[in-house]
C-alpha cells in the first residue's frame, strides 16, 4: 500500500505520467526515515530538507501534499505494521518546474542490523568532486552512490566513505562521519560535498549539551581518521553505527581499528535514542 494524495491505495493505483521529468534525467527528490516507538519523529526535518531541496533544484512540491504523524499512522495500520517500520517518501520532478509533481509514501520493513561487533568501511574507492552540487541532495539520481554502496557490499563490507583531494573524507555512501578524538567530536561541515543528513544534525545538538567541543570541519584527513580514539556513522533508519575497521586505503594498507562502540559513541546513542523513543522530549 502506499500513501498518495490524503489516502492510502494500493501501490498499482499510483499515476505518474510519462512526460514527468523523473523519466527524462531521473529529477526527483527522496527521504527516508522510520518510526520510532510507533512515531516518526524526525518527520517534520526530512519534509523540511525536501521543501529546501525541492526549491534549490527546481522542482515543484505542493505543501498539501506532503504527510503528517496522521499520515504516517494511517499508512502502518493498512500495511498491518507492528511495531516500527522504514518509511520512504518520493516526489517526482514535475512537468515543469512549476507544475505537475507527484508525492508518495510507502512503508517497509527495517534493514537488518549491522555485525554486532561493529561495520567495517572501505577507504578510497569512491571519489566526489567537491564542486559536485547534487551530492547536497537526496536526488532519485542515486546511481553513484548506490553503486559504490553495492560494491562493498558485494565484499562484506559495510559502506564505503567518499574521498576528495590529497586523500580527505567526507561521509559514506548513506551515511555521514564522525570521530572522536579525546572530549572532542568532529564531523565534515555542510561546505563540502556531502547529504545535510537528518541523524548528523541531530547527533550535533545532543553532543554539544554532553561533550567538550564539538567541531565541524571542512574534511577529515587520513591522519586524523587514523588517529581517532572511535569512529562512527549516522543515518536515519539505523541511528549511530559505531565503526570498527577501516580497509582498502591502497597497495600495504593495513587495517585500522577502533573500539566499536566506544565510550562516546556508547553516550551519545543512548541519549539520541532515547530522544527519539519519546518521540522528540527528554527524561
Amino acid at each position: 500500500m502506499i500513501w498518495v494524495g490524503g489516502r492510502v491505495v494500493p501501490d498499482d493505483q499510483l499515476s505518474v505520467s510519462v512526460l514527468d521529468r523523473t523519466f527524462e534525467h531521473g529529477l526527483g527528490l527522496f527521504e527516508t526515515l522510520r518510526s520510532w516507538s510507533g512515531r516518526a519523529t524526525l518527520l517534520d526535518r526530512h519534509l523540511s530538507r525536501l521543501r529546501r531541496s525541492a526549491e534549490e533544484l527546481g522542482l515543484p512540491i505542493d505543501p498539501s501534499a506532503l504527510p503528517d504523524a496522521e499520515a504516517v499512522a494511517l499508512l502502518l495500520r493498512a500495511d498491518g505494521v507492528e511495531g516500527d517500520a522504514m518509511l520512504r517518501i518520493t516526489l517526482t520532478g514535475g512537468l515543469s518546474a512549476s507544475h505537475g509533481s507527484t508525492l508518495w509514501m510507502r512503508s517497509a520493513p527495517l534493514p537488518p542490523p549491522i555485525r554486532d561487533e561493529g561495520a567495517v568501511v572501505a577507504l578510497d574507492s569512491w571519489e566526489v568532486a567537491p564542486s559536485n552540487p547534487l551530492a547536497r541532495h537526496k536526488t532519485l539520481n542515486y546511481w553513484e552512490r548506490r553503486r559504490a554502496f553495492e560494491e562493498a557490499r558485494r565484499v562484506d563490507l559495510d559502506e564505503v566513505l567518499s574521498t576528495g583531494p590529497h586523500t580527505c573524507y567526507w561521509e559514506g555512501s548513506r551515511t555521514n562521519l564522525f570521530i572522536v578524538k579525546g572530549v572532542t567530536l568532529m564531523t565534515p561541515c555542510l561546505d563540502g560535498p556531502i547529504v545535510p543528513g537528518i541523524m548528523r544534525g541531530l547527533v550535533l545538538e545532543h553532543a554539544r549539551e554532553l561533550m567538550r567541543e564539538v567541531s565541524e570541519v571542512p574534511s577529515l584527513s587520513r591522519v586524523e581518521l587514523r588517529g581517532a580514539d572511535e569512529v562512527f556513522l549516522t543515518n536515519s533508519v539505523r541511528g549511530i553505527l559505531p565503526v570498527r575497521r577501516a580497509v582498502g586505503g591502497g597497495p600495504g594498507f593495513a587495517p585500522w581499528d577502533w573500539p566499536a562502540p566506544g565510550p562516546w559513541t556508547q553516550r551519545l546513542w543512548g541519549k539520541v535514542s532515547n530522544w527519539l523513543h519519546r518521540g522528540g522530549t527528554t527524561a
